[in-house]
């Protein structure tokens, strides 16, 4: 990456402890899914997962320093063709259980974190509660008994799941 990119990386990862703070003064500590929508061109192409990362630890240490009892969790990321791939971190979700979250299509508010160039914000999205869910099962299913964070690569043609939850015996 180069340097104005790094500029840019740097200043909306300085902007997330804010947009953040000012979500739970609004909303509170309840159980929400964080979907961190994020420019493809601010991510290194020679490791997707690595350079969106850093941007879901900046969620994660930011709820956490809040209050350090907040519960997140790094779940997915999915890297798409065209201008944005995303992240999932759940916070304060007690329903989650990795063993049967193949099966789970538990509602949970989800919140788009924007990571703009321009101006990072967060909002609400109710028609997303249950597409997120939907992909969550999926993922979870195809990845089997993967480690958190499920990682699909759209840009990897050759990318598959290789031993899905459904065909395990």
């Amino acid at each position: 990456m180069d340097g104005s990119t790094l500029k840019i990386r740097d200043r909306i990862l300085s902007q997330i402890p804010g947009i953040l703070t000012e979500l739970l003064s609004d909303v509170g500590t309840n159980t929400m899914r964080i979907l961190g929508d994020t420019p493809n061109s601010i991510l290194d192409p020679g490791n997707y997962l690595e350079s969106i990362r850093e941007f879901a630890v900046k969620v994660q240490d930011s709820l956490h320093k809040h209050d350090a009892n907040n519960k997140t969790c790094f779940v997915a990321v999915t890297i798409y063709h065209g201008k944005h791939s995303y992240f999932v971190v759940d916070f304060n979700n007690t329903y989650y259980d990795y063993q049967t979250a193949h099966e789970c299509m538990a509602l949970i508010p989800v919140y788009v974190l924007r990571l703009s160039k321009r101006t990072p914000r967060i909002f609400r999205n109710r028609l997303l509660d249950e597409t997120i869910a939907r992909t969550l099962r999926v993922m979870h299913n195809g990845h089997g008994q993967d480690p958190l964070p499920l990682f699909d690569n759209y840009r990897d043609p050759n990318a598959c799941y290789s031993n899905p939850r459904n065909r395990q015996h």
